[in-house]
């Protein structure tokens, strides 16, 4: 599943998408999983690694991989006999960029900042 964030108003598509994103993260296992890929990031751990260090029963990983690989978190490659897993930070960037996209919309209080004005609480998401 590909979560696209546009400057438009999301459609009913994609907030589902993110949505479905979000509630895979809010297993906790699955944030278990994706913070330890995070430290790993970019080359990623093995399945057996991730297993051993979480103490996730092998069947129990194997879903909540596939999981968040459904919903575009993680991807795999096969590194010799291994399967390997990795973040994709594109996905997590755009589910930063969602959560920022109207931040400080409503905000009246703007700020001039190198020639330009802006609403004073926010930071440049682009970036996170």
């Amino acid at each position: 599943m590909e979560i696209q964030v546009s400057s438009s108003a999301p459609t009913p598509k994609t907030v589902e998408a993110i949505a479905a994103t979000f509630a895979a993260l809010g297993q906790p296992s699955r944030l278990r999983i994706v913070r330890l890929l995070l430290a790993a990031y970019p080359d990623g751990l093995p399945a057996g690694e991730i297993q051993q260090e979480l103490g996730i029963a092998p069947a129990t990983l194997s879903h909540h991989l596939d999981k968040l690989r459904q919903v575009g978190v993680v991807e795999s490659t096969k590194d010799r006999q291994w399967i390997r897993y990795s973040v994709r930070s594109d996905t997590l960037g755009q589910l930063m960029a969602f959560l920022y996209e109207e931040c400080c919309t409503r905000n009246s209080v703007l700020v001039l900042e190198d020639g330009e004005l802006r609403p004073a609480c926010c930071d440049d998401p682009g970036g996170v």
